[in-house]
């Protein structure tokens, strides 16, 4: 609660004095502002600092493909790893298919009945 009252107080301070400066200090600071913006050397400041700017954005443009085809390209690698042990697996599960076995008996030993000696 004590923000918002320090908030309310402080708005209406400033809104006070704003009110009594009036429309002759607006234009003075509107004045200023256009005079600092029409400057040569503001202007060629503003010129250096665009030209910069787009220079930056062009090179961290580049980096930025070079890092999405370098990571496409691993992608891509990882995935051929992948789909040729999936493979190999595939191709030792089908050798192990076709490779004949010993045929299993199908009764059991214990489950035959035994002769028994009649005394």
């Amino acid at each position: 609660m004590r923000f918002k009252s320090g908030f309310l107080v402080g708005f209406g301070a400033g809104y006070m004095l704003g009110a009594k400066a009036g429309e002759e200090r607006y234009q003075q600071i509107v004045g200023a502002a256009r005079s600092l913006r029409d400057n040569p050397g503001v202007q060629r400041l503003t010129g250096e600092v665009s030209k910069t700017v787009a220079v930056g954005k062009d090179r961290v443009s580049e980096a930025a493909s070079r890092k999405v085809e370098q990571a496409g390209d691993a992608a891509a690698a990882q995935a051929s790893k992948a789909k040729e042990a999936v493979a190999s697996l595939g191709k030792k599960t089908e050798e192990k298919a076709e490779t004949p076995t010993a045929p299993v008996s199908t009764t059991s030993a214990s489950s035959g009945s035994r002769p028994t000696s009649k005394p």
